[in-house]
């Protein structure tokens, strides 16, 4: 295995991702760079099972809970529907929890079958709002991604240059976060919407740590790059500020790798330290294709698989309360829009 640095990334080469000793060794990687790219080709169906090797697949609770049914009602009937969408472009979907197309292929009705449409995406990580151990994407590009870019931005080495009282800042704040309606980007519809929403942010006032680290320890940022109320303790203007400050200190070049796509490679990326955009604008009409895989990485590091609760409010809450929270604030919305 060949491991090549680029702008606060790694690419790895002589690497056969068909072969499970070396895929173990290219998550332990992952667990630790944050940021890693492969341009060997592969099929969907071993980039899920290489996610295997490293841990149990990940969904966001509410995603899940609406997927097995457990929650039952006609308002959580366009989101079933919507979540059924964009599984079903990927091939054989059965029993591939975790798994999705993320990009704007459209069907026959001319519906995108993913995630995004074809717009700009602004800095996010999936599920940021939740309070979890490590999670790893892995971003793969099927067909139609060439002249489209992904910009990765790993907040280790950021966190490591702090002076002193920026990173004891750092490590006292806690983000306190609400749904803003999707900012992270101007062109998403309504299943898309509804979607991100709820991978996000399906509840206000859910809280996660400023400071996070990854499953070998390496500490970085949990940067609240948008759907952001404020941090606990502190008045929303005082906030913003601290979050402007702190973005300053992120948004440098030499800590942005910015990775032009051609067909067939794979971007493993953590989620708890690392941000991710697009920083493009495809206009190549339905043409790019991309498919995300995450998980966990129990296996490689047992004990780092999904934690039983989510931070609310000063609290932790488990998961069937948290959920009924949610249920119920669908529930009202929904009738209150329907009157």
């Amino acid at each position: 295995m060949k491991i090549t640095e680029l702008n606060n990334a790694f690419e790895v080469s002589d690497i056969d991702l068909n072969n499970d000793d070396d895929c173990t060794e290219l998550g332990k990687l992952v667990a630790s760079k944050c940021v890693i790219l492969v341009k060997q080709k592969i099929t969907e169906q071993r980039l899920f099972d290489v996610h295997a090797l490293w841990g149990q697949p990940c969904k966001a609770i509410v995603h899940k809970y609406v997927g097995e049914q457990r929650f039952q009602g006609k308002h959580w009937r366009t989101l079933l529907a919507s979540l059924g969408h964009i599984s079903k472009s990927v091939e054989d979907i059965a029993g591939r929890t975790g798994m999705s197309r993320v990009s704007f292929e459209k069907n026959e009705k001319g519906k995108p079958t993913g995630v995004f449409t074809n717009g700009k995406l602004d800095w996010h990580s999936d599920q940021q709002s939740y309070h979890d151990n490590q999670r790893i994407v892995g971003l793969m590009s099927l067909w139609g991604s060439e002249n489209s870019q992904t910009s990765f931005l790993c907040t280790a080495k950021a966190y490591e240059s702090l002076n002193a009282e920026d990173r004891s800042m750092v490590d006292e704040l806690v983000s306190v976060w609400e749904w803003d309606g999707g900012s992270m980007s101007e062109e998403l519809i309504e299943s898309q919407l509804e979607i991100v929403r709820y991978n996000m942010v399906p509840y206000p006032q859910m809280e996660c740590p400023l400071l996070d680290e990854t499953a070998t320890g390496v500490k970085g940022i949990r940067f609240p790059s948008h759907c952001f109320s404020h941090f606990r303790g502190m008045s929303k203007e005082e906030s913003m500020k601290c979050k402007t400050h702190i973005w300053s200190l992120l948004n440098k070049p030499e800590y942005i790798y910015t990775h032009d796509w051609k067909d067939g490679e794979s971007v493993f990326m953590d989620q708890n330290i690392t941000l991710h955009a697009r920083p493009t604008n495809v206009q190549d009409g339905d043409s790019r294709t991309m498919c995300r895989m995450i998980s966990y990485l129990d296996k490689l590091y047992p004990g780092h698989g999904p934690l039983d609760h989510v931070l609310y409010n000063g609290k932790a809450l488990d998961h069937e309360t948290f959920a009924n929270m949610v249920d119920e604030q669908r529930y009202q919305e929904y009738y209150q829009k329907a009157a």
